[in-house]
């Protein structure tokens, strides 16, 4: 490929991160046998306990803790058929309220989808304290929903104005270019500042909004001005995406690698840390070779790793005690394809990631 095109589409690719100093400020990557209590709460049943029959959709799952496992590094929610009081298919359903509440970061999420009729796999985002009013007037944003019918595209929407029937909702997809979700993990996030959001898939923003929405309580920005949870979950049936039917296999699993939030640093929005920063590296994009800089105000453990696209480790440059000061590590492009990633630092506590363009 002439190096000038792909110059060009890396650019193009990466536009608009650059202003942002992304900062690590909670994650769950989901490494030991038991879902973290101290970042998540499950939600059971069929809805009627929250006040919303068959969750609001006529859907047919009950959700219980047993089907949300962790292990080998994965959080795997499972949807079944077999029968539990009224239902009969099961999953699960998780959430972050009042243990993860933000306003405004990047949400950012690896992940695997199911395949089949009948299944809904959803990453979203509900305001934890509904100050303008219940659904939708108090907001909702929908960070990627999938339909395992279809296999090569997402979705990503938000739900804004009044209180349900006078709510409005504005969004599009995404389609997959080369492998279907169901096939291999892909990125999946969402970029939140003030009166913008930004949708991304693999680092490929696909949708931009700046304007439109509204709370019937209150002028733009809001409602998204407020702090948002996550919720994570795999419903099965309903009036979107329709019941399973005689193609339908079960059991299907939604698995998630990770799921990481950063907040901007450069905004002043970033939760302080004194213990280290991360600066750009120089020169980027770069060819050959890049410099990577960073400073500690005392002696700590560093960890400093590369990712690709999809969030896939590639590459050690740094794992061992550094004293305080400033302190630079280069980074050769050899073994490296042409492409688009983000390394990430680790020490005293903190944790910051940086994006990079090697040609």
């Amino acid at each position: 490929m002439n190096k000038l095109v792909l110059v060009a589409g890396l650019t193009l690719m990466v536009s608009g991160l650059y202003g942002q100093n992304w900062q690590l400020v909670w994650s769950d990557e989901f490494d030991g046998d038991t879902l973290d209590l101290t970042k998540w709460s499950y939600q059971t049943g069929t809805g009627t306990e929250y006040g919303l029959d068959r969750w609001g959709n006529n859907e047919l799952e009950y959700y219980q803790e047993e089907n949300v496992s962790v292990g080998d590094g994965l959080l795997t929610i499972t949807a079944r058929r077999e029968n539990v009081e009224t239902s009969q298919f099961t999953s699960g359903r998780i959430r972050t309220i009042d243990l993860g509440d933000w306003t405004y970061g990047r949400f950012e999420f690896r992940a695997k989808m199911p395949e089949g009729q009948g299944f809904w796999a959803a990453i979203w985002m509900l305001p934890t304290d509904s100050e303008y009013g219940g659904w939708a007037a108090s907001g909702e944003i929908d960070i990627m929903e999938y339909l395992g019918n279809d296999t090569t595209k997402v979705y990503g929407t938000i739900h804004y104005g009044g209180q349900w029937p006078n709510n409005k909702s504005t969004g599009t997809n995404y389609v997959s270019p080369d492998t279907a979700f169901n096939q291999d993990f892909h990125i999946f996030a969402l970029e939140w500042e003030e009166g913008r959001l930004r949708w991304y898939v693999d680092e490929q923003r696909y949708q931009r909004l700046a304007s439109g929405w509204y709370s019937s309580s209150a002028a733009f920005p809001a409602p998204f001005n407020k702090r948002f949870h996550i919720l994570i979950n795999l419903a099965v049936g309903g009036i979107w995406p329709g019941n399973p039917d005689l193609s339908t296999t079960f059991p299907q699993e939604m698995v998630l690698d990770y799921v990481r939030v950063y907040e901007d640093a450069s905004a002043g929005t970033a939760r302080e840390t004194s213990s280290m920063k991360l600066e750009q590296n120089q020169p980027n994009p770069f060819d050959d070779y890049s410099t990577i800089t960073f400073s500690l105000s005392s002696e700590e453990h560093v960890l400093l790793e590369v990712y690709d696209l999809l969030g896939r480790k590639v590459r050690t440059l740094e794992d061992r005690v550094y004293g305080s000061g400033e302190h630079r590590v280069g980074l050769e492009a050899a073994s490296l394809e042409p492409g688009y990633y983000s390394y990430r630092l680790q020490a005293g506590g903190s944790s910051a990631i940086r994006q990079m363009v090697i040609l």
